[in-house]
This record gives C-alpha cells, sequence and structure tokens, in this order.
C-alpha cells in the first residue's frame, strides 16, 4: 500500500512538472514575456520574420503574438549626412520584413492540429487569418482613443475574473477598436474612439479545426486577471481539455471550465458560477493534489480532496449562485491545474452521437417510408394486376 501511495505521489509530480512548449513573437511594444516569466511559464522568443522562414510549428504547444511583432520602420532607418545635407537614406541592415503569406499558411496548420494560439491588439490580422472575420468603424482599425474601456464579461472569463465587468484603462491613441467578430464574444463594451464612444467586442475566441484562438484588442504587461485568463488558456490549455472530453462522453453540458495555478503568495483561488438545478459532476484536477469546495449561499455543497479521487457526483436541489475554492494540498506554487464543473445525469456514453445517429436513422426511416407509399410499384418485384373491360391483363416491373 506504501509503494502504491508512493508512486501516485511520483505520477502527480511528473504531471505536474511537464512543461507546454511556448512560442512568443518578438514584440517591440507589448511586455508579455514579463507575465510568462511571473508564471514560471519557459518560453522561446523568435521574431515573426524569422517564424516565417521555418518549415513547420508542430514542436510547440501553444504560440502568443503579442501587439506589435512587426518591426517599426520608423526605427529602423538609417539616414547617412555630410554636414547639413543629407546623402541617403536606407533601411539598417538587420530590419526585417513579414513573409505574412508564409507565417498565416504556418499558424493555420498549427492551430488546425491542435495548437491554441493568442493574440493581441495590432496583431489581429493573423486570428483574421484563422476564420476569425473582423469589421471595424469607418472600416479603421486604429479608431480607439485613450481613456477607459467599460467591459462586460461572459461566460468562463467572468468566472476567472469573478465579476461580470470591469474598468480597463488604454494609455495610448491608436488602439484597435472592433465593430464585430464572428466568434464567442468574451468580454465587450463601451470605449473612447476619434469618433465618440462606440460599443464592441474587447476579446473573443474562436475553434478553428482541431485548436483555438484567442485575441484581446486591451493588453498590459502588468499582472491582471484578465491576462492571466488568457496565458494559463493558451498555455495550459491541454488541462483542461483532458477534462472536458470526460464531460462530452456523457454528454453533459459544462457549468464552469477553469485552468490555473498559485502564485507565490497565494494559498487559495476561487470562482463563481451558476449551478443548475439537476445531476452536478465535478471532475478534480489531475496535476496534483488539492482541495475543492463549493459553496452556495453561504453554505457548503461539499468539500473534497483531489488526488486519488479524480470526479464527484452530487445533486443540486435548487438553480443558485455558487463560489468554488481551490485550495493546495501541499505548498507548490506554480504549479497548474484544471477544474470543470458539468451538469446532466451520466446515462449514456457519447449521447449527443448516440441521439444524433438515431434521428439520423429515423429521418432515413421516415423518407423511405413516404417514398414508399408514394411509388408503390418501385418496391414490388411481382406481377400487379387490374382489371379492364371485363378481362385480367398484368405487367411485370
Amino acid at each position: 500500500m506504501r509503494l502504491l501511495v508512493i508512486l501516485a505521489m511520483l505520477s502527480f509530480a511528473l504531471r505536474a512538472e511537464a512543461a507546454p512548449r511556448v512560442l512568443v513573437f518578438k514584440s517591440y511594444h507589448d511586455n508579455l514575456t514579463s507575465l510568462l516569466d511571473e508564471y514560471r511559464i519557459q518560453y522561446i522568443v523568435k521574431r515573426a520574420s524569422v517564424v516565417a522562414g521555418d518549415s513547420s510549428l508542430s514542436g510547440f504547444d501553444a504560440v502568443f503574438i503579442p501587439c506589435g511583432v512587426e518591426q517599426p520602420i520608423e526605427a529602423s532607418i538609417q539616414v547617412m549626412a555630410h554636414g547639413q545635407r543629407i546623402q541617403g537614406v536606407a533601411l539598417k541592415d538587420d530590419y526585417e520584413g513579414i513573409d505574412y503569406k508564409q507565417l498565416n499558411a504556418l499558424l493555420q496548420d498549427f492551430v488546425k492540429s491542435g495548437g491554441r494560439l493568442y493574440a493581441a491588439g495590432y496583431s489581429y490580422r493573423f486570428v483574421e487569418a484563422l476564420g476569425c472575420s473582423l469589421s471595424f468603424f469607418n472600416n479603421f482599425p486604429h479608431y480607439g482613443t485613450s481613456g477607459r474601456i467599460h467591459s462586460f464579461l461572459n461566460d468562463d472569463f467572468a468566472s476567472f475574473v469573478m465579476r461580470d465587468d470591469m474598468q480597463l484603462t488604454v494609455n495610448y491613441n491608436g488602439w484597435v477598436a472592433l465593430q464585430r467578430a464572428n466568434a464567442s464574444i468574451l468580454a465587450k463594451g463601451y470605449f473612447p474612439t476619434v469618433g465618440g464612444e462606440r460599443e464592441g467586442p474587447v476579446a473573443f475566441f474562436k475553434k478553428y479545426g482541431n485548436g483555438v484562438v484567442y485575441y484581446s484588442a486591451y493588453h498590459t504587461g502588468e499582472d491582471s486577471l484578465y491576462i492571466r485568463y488568457f496565458i494559463f488558456r493558451t498555455a495550459y490549455g491541454m488541462l483542461v481539455d483532458e477534462l472536458l472530453q470526460k464531460a462530452w462522453y456523457w454528454g453533459q453540458s459544462i457549468v464552469l471550465s477553469v485552468v490555473d495555478t498559485f502564485k507565490g503568495d497565494e494559498y487559495a483561488r476561487s470562482y463563481t458560477c451558476t449551478l443548475p438545478q439537476g445531476a452536478i459532476t465535478v471532475y478534480l484536477p489531475t496535476t496534483y493534489p488539492v482541495q475543492v469546495d463549493i459553496f452556495a449561499n453561504k453554505k457548503l455543497l461539499g468539500s473534497w480532496d483531489s488526488g486519488f479521487i479524480t470526479e464527484i457526483s452530487l445533486y443540486n436541489p435548487a438553480t443558485q449562485d455558487a463560489t468554488v475554492y481551490v485550495y493546495q494540498s501541499n505548498r507548490a506554487a506554480y504549479k497548474p491545474f484544471a477544474l470543470v464543473i458539468a451538469q446532466g445525469r451520466r446515462i449514456l456514453p457519447y449521447m449527443p452521437v448516440v441521439r444524433l445517429s438515431m434521428g439520423a436513422i429515423a429521418v432515413i426511416m421516415l423518407l423511405g417510408f413516404t417514398w414508399k407509399r408514394i411509388n408503390p410499384r418501385k418496391f414490388a418485384g411481382k406481377r400487379r394486376y387490374w382489371f379492364r373491360d371485363g378481362h385480367f391483363i398484368h405487367r411485370q416491373k
């Protein structure tokens, strides 16, 4: 028994230590790498022009494209002068343009194969190449001005930040203000523009092939729950996918999905959600042991320790708002974990597929029955007889 416990602990440790392979495009004014350092996420930095020359991105699990990955031309101009006379103007030797056609093709293959990508601000053109159709006010992307974005959050984004709205401060003009996006909106808001206050999406995600792309018009180098959400969804998305697969196996609907960590000064993390009435399943973290408590109306619905237990089933008597607390079972900062809460009875595996298949079979049978009633002779191989002018006549199909 003692040997089994030791082996289990080693298994958790190995899985927790498995680091994602992360690529970050070099940015000229978005300090995203400082946040990755803060969360102890290892990464490789490359210029976008260099990545475009690679043959594949299959060696990575996640790609971050911060705002401003294109080398500014004005910062790469070399002026040759003699006295007060300009003798020539040329680009510096280290300036490299981006082959967007080649780079977009690499990113499409990467995400379509199951990779995760995050882009911010001026890097919107990369998400457009991944099936995200965007529109801008007056067909001009850089329409936003400095000021505050009053944003409203949706779904797991709101659960992670633990609020439905928040104020975001933008300190520069010309940021990308979106009018519409054909994607799942995570945050929308009211914001200042050169044409006055406007409303539009601020952040969204969209599935592309087997992968997913995240985008945020707002970005900051300061540590915040806003940016933290996108960092862990992109870098450690495979952890939550593993639990979501279990819920999908039983045809359940997702109430809450989280992927997160504990910083050095954090002993607990908390999230909000609305628990619907009925059967509830809590899929516990599998990377390393934690304690999970769920409170509703200041009452404890349940408390569980992950480790040997990977999932818990309970019945929720009424729809109610709940707070989910996750505590470290042992002191292990910066270890990622995932948590999923799903709703629905677990009766038959792959329930959506079964229902769809049964529906398709029923439709085919109904069409066949209807066609047979309309054209009975086309489905018979025997003789048919009619009575005409006092005589029997027959026809063979």
